[in-house]
């Protein structure tokens, strides 16, 4: 397996947002004319957890980490993103602590790529068997307090698992891992505010796959939270990481489309400008609401501008 791409495909890993801030009241509402203002959410902070599977089987997988960490990097700095990143292996007896130095990666540091190459190289030493939901949950949790400012309150969250093989989790999450993993992003998802996703580098379901690294097996467990949490799943035998990293990206960064209105416009009536441009297509009215919803988000911080009038029982 040649697998240069497989950090590529998390590019943006900048996390979903579904914020967006009223910046004014309604004007001139006696004459029939309202007037609104909205500011788009900014980009988020984001908090990216890698749980990588540290068994013998992985060798060529870890080997070829390091050719893509560079790509990833630069594209969160061209995102202008507040991220930190994190490593951890999917053996409890790390007790999901971060590993590395620094442990912790920032844009404020020098060299990310080349530290995250370093973190990254795990090894292959762990016995069987592989739980990676239970050790990003420990790693969450931080139960031994080495993990302190990892995660923080105001940023989303995307775990990222890499393995060839099943997830044998249940120590940590019991009987139903999944469904306990999934819980714990919807917890994290309310605590902050922010998304909180998991997306999956791992074998094909149902029947595993075959690569030039060798033969990795069905992932059912991490595919279905992925899934269940809105992540993205890529095989791990693949050989081109390309069109999964535009997918990925496609769900990790959503800014809101639609934003509702404090009164129904009349049709005809309605100007948009975002960023000061007037907008004549590009967005409808949804009068069940009401709302000005986009085909396409407005930029983040951009500036929305509604003026309509209403009929004469509004």
């Amino acid at each position: 397996m040649r697998p240069t791409r497989l950090l590529m495909m998390l590019l943006p890993l900048a996390a979903a947002c579904s914020d967006y801030f009223i910046d004014g009241n309604n004007t001139n509402v006696d004459s029939a004319t309202v007037s609104e203002s909205f500011t788009q959410a900014p980009l988020p902070s984001i908090d990216v957890l890698f749980v990588i599977d540290s068994t013998g089987s992985m060798a060529s997988e870890q080997a070829g980490f390091g050719q893509a960490v560079g790509g990833f990097v630069g594209a969160l700095d061209a995102l202008h993103l507040d991220y930190q990143i994190g490593v951890t292996t999917m053996d409890l007896e790390d007790q999901g602590a971060l590993l590395g130095r620094p442990w912790i990666l920032t844009p404020n540091q020098d060299d990310v790529a080349g530290n995250l190459a370093s973190n990254l190289e795990v090894g292959t030493e762990s016995p069987p068997p592989s739980q990676g939901l239970d050790a990003a949950a420990l790693a969450l949790a931080d139960p031994l307090g080495v993990n302190t400012a990892f995660r923080r309150s105001d940023a989303a969250l995307q775990v990222v698992f890499i393995s060839d093989g099943e997830d044998e989790s249940g120590d940590v999450l019991g009987t139903d891992p999944v469904e306990a993993f999934l819980g714990l992003l919807a917890a994290e998802h309310s605590r902050t505010g922010r998304a909180a996703r998991a997306s999956a580098i791992v074998g094909d379901v149902p029947d595993g796959c075959t690569g030039d690294g060798g033969t990795a097996l069905p992932a059912q467990r991490y595919v279905d939270v992925a899934i269940g949490s809105g992540g993205k799943v890529a095989s791990i035998c693949s050989a081109d990481f390309s069109g999964i990293a535009q997918d990925i990206g496609a769900v990790a960064v959503e800014w809101p489309v639609t934003f509702p209105l404090q009164a129904d416009p009349v049709d005809g009536t309605v100007t948009v400008t975002v960023g000061g441009l007037r907008m004549n297509s590009g967005w409808v009215i949804d009068h069940a609401v009401p709302a000005l919803v986009f085909e396409v988000a407005p930029p983040p911080d951009s500036t929305i501008d509604v003026v309509y009038s209403l009929d004469s029982g509004g």
